[in-house]
Protein backbone atom coordinates (compact mmCIF):
# COMPACT_ATOMS: atom_id res chain seq x y z
CA UNK A 1 0.00 0.00 0.00
CA UNK A 2 1.48 3.19 -1.28
CA UNK A 3 1.96 5.95 1.48
CA UNK A 4 -0.03 8.94 1.40
CA UNK A 5 1.82 11.79 1.32
CA UNK A 6 1.76 16.08 0.97
CA UNK A 7 4.38 17.20 -1.11
CA UNK A 8 4.34 20.57 1.20
CA UNK A 9 6.42 18.63 3.95
CA UNK A 10 9.40 18.69 1.25
CA UNK A 11 9.16 22.25 0.65
CA UNK A 12 8.52 23.23 4.44
CA UNK A 13 12.36 21.57 5.12
CA UNK A 14 13.13 24.24 2.26
CA UNK A 15 12.02 27.36 4.66
CA UNK A 16 13.20 25.77 8.02
CA UNK A 17 16.48 24.73 6.43
CA UNK A 18 17.03 28.39 5.28
CA UNK A 19 15.81 29.80 8.75
CA UNK A 20 17.86 28.36 10.79
CA UNK A 21 21.11 29.99 9.66
CA UNK A 22 21.64 34.21 8.57
CA UNK A 23 19.95 36.69 8.63
CA UNK A 24 15.77 35.49 8.45
CA UNK A 25 15.09 38.77 6.51
CA UNK A 26 17.96 38.41 3.54
CA UNK A 27 17.04 34.54 4.14
CA UNK A 28 13.74 35.64 3.06
CA UNK A 29 14.31 37.76 -0.29
CA UNK A 30 16.50 34.76 -1.35
CA UNK A 31 13.82 32.10 -0.56
CA UNK A 32 11.56 34.92 -2.59
CA UNK A 33 13.88 35.28 -5.37
CA UNK A 34 14.36 31.23 -5.47
CA UNK A 35 10.55 30.22 -4.81
CA UNK A 36 8.92 30.24 -8.08
CA UNK A 37 8.10 27.37 -10.27
CA UNK A 38 9.98 27.73 -13.74
CA UNK A 39 7.93 26.12 -16.45
CA UNK A 40 8.37 24.87 -20.05
CA UNK A 41 5.03 24.11 -21.26
CA UNK A 42 2.54 26.72 -22.66
CA UNK A 43 0.69 29.26 -20.25
CA UNK A 44 -2.46 26.54 -19.91
CA UNK A 45 -0.63 24.05 -18.71
CA UNK A 46 1.47 25.95 -15.86
CA UNK A 47 0.02 25.95 -12.26
CA UNK A 48 1.52 27.63 -9.08
CA UNK A 49 3.65 26.34 -6.31
CA UNK A 50 0.70 26.52 -4.13
CA UNK A 51 -1.28 24.43 -6.46
CA UNK A 52 1.74 22.05 -6.34
CA UNK A 53 1.94 22.38 -2.34
CA UNK A 54 -1.74 21.89 -1.31
CA UNK A 55 -1.49 19.19 -3.39
CA UNK A 56 -2.01 15.39 -2.04
CA UNK A 57 0.84 12.73 -3.24
CA UNK A 58 1.77 9.23 -3.38
CA UNK A 59 5.12 8.77 -2.57
CA UNK A 60 6.70 6.19 -5.56
CA UNK A 61 10.08 5.15 -4.29
CA UNK A 62 12.79 7.04 -2.35
CA UNK A 63 16.64 6.82 -1.67
CA UNK A 64 19.82 8.85 0.10
CA UNK A 65 19.49 11.36 -3.01
CA UNK A 66 15.51 11.56 -4.06
CA UNK A 67 12.27 10.73 -3.48
CA UNK A 68 9.83 10.56 -6.44
CA UNK A 69 6.05 11.59 -5.82
CA UNK A 70 3.12 11.14 -8.16
CA UNK A 71 1.07 14.16 -7.87
CA UNK A 72 -2.64 14.63 -8.82
CA UNK A 73 -3.27 18.73 -8.29
CA UNK A 74 -7.17 19.90 -8.47
CA UNK A 75 -7.72 20.01 -11.72
CA UNK A 76 -6.71 16.11 -11.94
CA UNK A 77 -4.00 16.87 -14.15
CA UNK A 78 -0.87 13.96 -13.05
CA UNK A 79 2.69 14.71 -12.43
CA UNK A 80 5.62 12.81 -11.33
CA UNK A 81 7.80 15.32 -8.88
CA UNK A 82 10.85 14.52 -8.01
CA UNK A 83 12.88 16.00 -4.84
CA UNK A 84 16.55 15.88 -4.99
CA UNK A 85 18.34 15.87 -1.82
CA UNK A 86 21.87 16.61 -1.30
CA UNK A 87 22.86 18.53 -4.42
CA UNK A 88 26.00 20.16 -4.86
CA UNK A 89 24.44 22.74 -6.89
CA UNK A 90 24.63 26.23 -6.94
CA UNK A 91 21.46 27.89 -7.50
CA UNK A 92 22.25 30.18 -10.63
CA UNK A 93 24.25 27.09 -12.08
CA UNK A 94 21.29 24.25 -11.69
CA UNK A 95 18.57 26.88 -13.49
CA UNK A 96 20.93 27.44 -16.26
CA UNK A 97 21.65 23.57 -17.01
CA UNK A 98 17.65 23.02 -16.37
CA UNK A 99 16.48 25.79 -19.06
CA UNK A 100 18.77 23.82 -21.76
CA UNK A 101 17.50 20.65 -20.94
CA UNK A 102 13.63 22.33 -20.73
CA UNK A 103 14.32 23.74 -24.31
CA UNK A 104 15.53 20.30 -25.57
CA UNK A 105 13.31 18.22 -28.13
CA UNK A 106 12.97 14.64 -28.52
CA UNK A 107 10.62 11.62 -28.60
CA UNK A 108 13.15 9.69 -27.12
CA UNK A 109 13.76 12.46 -24.11
CA UNK A 110 11.06 13.12 -21.31
CA UNK A 111 9.95 16.24 -21.66
CA UNK A 112 10.91 18.33 -18.33
CA UNK A 113 7.58 20.30 -17.61
CA UNK A 114 9.16 22.63 -15.10
CA UNK A 115 11.07 22.78 -11.63
CA UNK A 116 11.11 24.37 -8.27
CA UNK A 117 15.27 25.03 -7.09
CA UNK A 118 16.45 26.65 -3.78
CA UNK A 119 20.15 26.40 -3.31
CA UNK A 120 19.83 23.39 -0.65
CA UNK A 121 17.34 21.30 -2.55
CA UNK A 122 15.32 20.86 -5.79
CA UNK A 123 11.74 19.86 -7.34
CA UNK A 124 11.80 18.00 -11.26
CA UNK A 125 8.04 18.14 -12.44
CA UNK A 126 7.48 15.59 -14.95
CA UNK A 127 4.39 14.60 -16.84
CA UNK A 128 3.56 11.38 -15.01
CA UNK A 129 4.02 8.36 -17.54
CA UNK A 130 1.42 5.89 -16.26
CA UNK A 131 3.72 2.49 -17.49
CA UNK A 132 6.25 3.44 -15.49
CA UNK A 133 9.86 2.58 -16.36
CA UNK A 134 11.95 0.12 -18.16
CA UNK A 135 12.96 -1.75 -14.88
CA UNK A 136 9.24 -2.38 -14.09
CA UNK A 137 8.96 -3.86 -17.13
CA UNK A 138 12.03 -6.06 -16.86
CA UNK A 139 10.64 -6.67 -13.20
CA UNK A 140 7.08 -7.80 -14.17
CA UNK A 141 8.82 -9.68 -17.42
CA UNK A 142 10.77 -11.90 -14.93
CA UNK A 143 7.81 -12.41 -12.74
CA UNK A 144 5.63 -13.75 -15.46
CA UNK A 145 3.47 -10.86 -15.39
CA UNK A 146 3.90 -9.78 -18.93
CA UNK A 147 5.03 -10.59 -22.50
CA UNK A 148 8.01 -8.98 -23.70
CA UNK A 149 8.45 -9.80 -27.22
CA UNK A 150 11.83 -9.41 -29.41
CA UNK A 151 10.29 -6.70 -31.35
CA UNK A 152 10.00 -4.21 -28.47
CA UNK A 153 12.90 -4.99 -27.19
CA UNK A 154 14.52 -4.04 -30.36
CA UNK A 155 12.25 -0.76 -30.34
CA UNK A 156 13.52 -0.21 -26.85
CA UNK A 157 17.22 -0.10 -27.62
CA UNK A 158 16.90 1.84 -30.87
CA UNK A 159 14.88 4.34 -28.86
CA UNK A 160 17.12 4.63 -26.20
CA UNK A 161 20.33 4.90 -28.55
CA UNK A 162 18.25 7.70 -30.66
CA UNK A 163 17.84 10.09 -27.18
CA UNK A 164 21.55 9.71 -26.38
CA UNK A 165 22.44 10.11 -29.94
CA UNK A 166 20.18 13.54 -29.89
CA UNK A 167 21.97 14.86 -26.67
CA UNK A 168 25.73 14.85 -28.23
CA UNK A 169 24.60 16.09 -31.39
CA UNK A 170 22.99 19.01 -29.30
CA UNK A 171 25.97 19.32 -27.79
CA UNK A 172 28.35 19.16 -30.91
CA UNK A 173 25.76 22.20 -32.29
CA UNK A 174 27.92 24.63 -30.03
CA UNK A 175 26.66 23.61 -26.09
CA UNK A 176 28.36 22.15 -23.37
CA UNK A 177 28.33 18.61 -23.41
CA UNK A 178 26.60 17.27 -20.41
CA UNK A 179 26.69 13.54 -20.41
CA UNK A 180 23.98 12.00 -18.59
CA UNK A 181 26.04 10.19 -16.14
CA UNK A 182 23.36 7.89 -14.57
CA UNK A 183 21.51 5.63 -17.63
CA UNK A 184 20.29 2.82 -16.45
CA UNK A 185 16.35 0.82 -16.53
CA UNK A 186 15.18 3.14 -13.75
CA UNK A 187 15.63 6.36 -15.44
CA UNK A 188 14.31 5.19 -18.77
CA UNK A 189 10.69 5.91 -18.59
CA UNK A 190 7.77 4.14 -20.55
CA UNK A 191 5.40 6.45 -22.97
CA UNK A 192 1.67 5.22 -23.60
CA UNK A 193 2.87 3.66 -26.71
CA UNK A 194 6.03 1.97 -24.31
CA UNK A 195 8.93 4.36 -26.51
CA UNK A 196 12.02 5.20 -24.03
CA UNK A 197 11.71 8.29 -22.92
CA UNK A 198 15.48 9.00 -21.20
CA UNK A 199 14.91 10.75 -17.70
CA UNK A 200 16.84 13.33 -15.24
CA UNK A 201 19.02 14.45 -18.31
CA UNK A 202 21.55 17.02 -16.89
CA UNK A 203 21.14 16.14 -12.72
CA UNK A 204 24.23 14.01 -12.46
CA UNK A 205 27.06 16.72 -13.29
CA UNK A 206 25.60 18.19 -9.50
CA UNK A 207 25.67 14.71 -7.90
CA UNK A 208 28.60 13.19 -5.48
CA UNK A 209 30.38 10.78 -7.90
CA UNK A 210 30.96 8.50 -4.84
CA UNK A 211 27.21 8.33 -4.73
CA UNK A 212 26.73 7.93 -8.71
CA UNK A 213 29.27 5.67 -8.92
CA UNK A 214 29.15 3.28 -5.39
CA UNK A 215 28.20 -0.46 -5.89
CA UNK A 216 26.00 0.86 -9.75
CA UNK A 217 26.72 -1.90 -12.56
CA UNK A 218 26.01 0.52 -15.20
CA UNK A 219 28.96 2.52 -14.22
CA UNK A 220 32.58 2.39 -16.60
CA UNK A 221 35.32 1.13 -14.93
CA UNK A 222 36.91 4.98 -15.20
CA UNK A 223 34.54 6.38 -13.05
CA UNK A 224 33.88 9.14 -15.13
CA UNK A 225 31.21 11.68 -16.79
CA UNK A 226 32.33 11.49 -20.11
CA UNK A 227 30.58 10.22 -23.53
CA UNK A 228 32.18 7.30 -23.13
CA UNK A 229 30.72 6.63 -19.85
CA UNK A 230 27.69 6.46 -21.16
CA UNK A 231 28.27 4.11 -24.16
CA UNK A 232 29.16 1.49 -21.32
CA UNK A 233 25.94 2.24 -19.31
CA UNK A 234 24.23 1.72 -23.14
CA UNK A 235 25.76 -1.33 -23.73
CA UNK A 236 24.83 -2.40 -20.00
CA UNK A 237 20.98 -2.36 -20.93
CA UNK A 238 21.41 -3.90 -24.52
CA UNK A 239 22.84 -6.84 -22.26
CA UNK A 240 19.66 -7.13 -20.02
CA UNK A 241 17.42 -6.16 -22.85
CA UNK A 242 19.23 -9.19 -24.46
CA UNK A 243 19.64 -11.41 -21.68
CA UNK A 244 16.16 -10.55 -19.62
CA UNK A 245 18.50 -10.06 -16.11
CA UNK A 246 18.56 -7.32 -14.21
CA UNK A 247 21.65 -5.77 -12.88
CA UNK A 248 19.72 -2.67 -10.62
CA UNK A 249 18.21 -5.14 -8.61
CA UNK A 250 20.73 -8.20 -8.22
CA UNK A 251 24.12 -6.53 -8.40
CA UNK A 252 25.18 -8.77 -11.22
CA UNK A 253 28.41 -8.02 -13.46
CA UNK A 254 26.56 -8.14 -16.79
CA UNK A 255 29.20 -7.77 -18.66
CA UNK A 256 31.82 -9.82 -16.92
CA UNK A 257 28.92 -13.55 -17.21
CA UNK A 258 28.31 -12.72 -20.83
CA UNK A 259 31.72 -12.75 -21.82
CA UNK A 260 32.59 -15.85 -19.75
CA UNK A 261 29.53 -17.61 -21.59
CA UNK A 262 30.91 -16.25 -24.97
CA UNK A 263 34.33 -17.32 -24.33
CA UNK A 264 33.34 -20.94 -23.44
CA UNK A 265 31.03 -21.05 -26.85
CA UNK A 266 27.89 -20.74 -25.04
CA UNK A 267 26.57 -17.86 -26.76
CA UNK A 268 23.87 -18.76 -27.70
CA UNK A 269 23.08 -19.36 -23.42
CA UNK A 270 23.16 -15.88 -23.31
CA UNK A 271 20.11 -14.75 -25.01
CA UNK A 272 16.66 -14.70 -22.80
CA UNK A 273 14.57 -18.11 -22.52
CA UNK A 274 12.08 -16.37 -25.11
CA UNK A 275 14.30 -15.72 -28.01
CA UNK A 276 12.64 -17.10 -31.29
CA UNK A 277 13.17 -17.69 -34.80
CA UNK A 278 12.56 -14.45 -35.50
CA UNK A 279 15.07 -12.57 -33.01
CA UNK A 280 17.57 -14.35 -33.87
CA UNK A 281 19.04 -12.19 -37.00
CA UNK A 282 18.93 -9.43 -34.62
CA UNK A 283 20.21 -10.80 -31.13
CA UNK A 284 24.01 -11.74 -32.24
CA UNK A 285 24.22 -8.33 -34.29
CA UNK A 286 23.21 -6.80 -31.07
CA UNK A 287 25.50 -8.45 -28.88
CA UNK A 288 28.78 -7.60 -30.44
CA UNK A 289 27.56 -4.13 -30.57
CA UNK A 290 27.07 -4.36 -26.13
CA UNK A 291 30.34 -5.84 -25.84
CA UNK A 292 31.62 -3.18 -27.76
CA UNK A 293 30.06 -0.98 -25.34
CA UNK A 294 31.36 -2.32 -22.42
CA UNK A 295 34.84 -2.55 -23.28
CA UNK A 296 37.21 -1.98 -20.34
CA UNK A 297 38.87 0.54 -22.17
CA UNK A 298 37.16 4.01 -23.18
CA UNK A 299 38.98 4.67 -25.99
CA UNK A 300 37.81 1.18 -27.32
CA UNK A 301 34.39 1.65 -27.60
CA UNK A 302 32.23 3.14 -30.34
CA UNK A 303 30.51 6.81 -29.91
CA UNK A 304 26.86 6.99 -29.26
CA UNK A 305 26.57 7.89 -33.05
CA UNK A 306 28.19 4.96 -34.18
CA UNK A 307 26.36 2.52 -31.67
CA UNK A 308 22.94 3.61 -33.38
CA UNK A 309 24.09 3.74 -36.85
CA UNK A 310 24.71 0.06 -36.34
CA UNK A 311 21.58 -0.48 -34.30
CA UNK A 312 19.77 0.94 -37.08
CA UNK A 313 21.55 -1.33 -39.49
CA UNK A 314 20.02 -4.57 -38.04
CA UNK A 315 15.99 -3.13 -38.43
Amino acid sequence: MQRRVLIYIASLCFLIEICNGGKIEDEIKSEEKQSELVFFVNESERFTLDDLLESAADLQSQSLRSSLYKVTLKNNAVFAVKRLKKLQAPFDEFGETMKMVGSMEHRNLRPLVGYHSTDDQKLLIYKFQSNGSLLNLLENYTRGKREFSWRLRLSIAIGITRGLDYIYRWSNNGEDSIPHGNLKPSNIILSENEEPLISEYGVSKFLEKTSIYANNGYTAPEKSLTEQGDVYSLGVILLELLTGKIVEKTGIDLPKWVRSMVREEWTGEVFDKEIDKAGVHWAFPLLNISLKCVSHLPETRPSVAEVLEKIEEIK
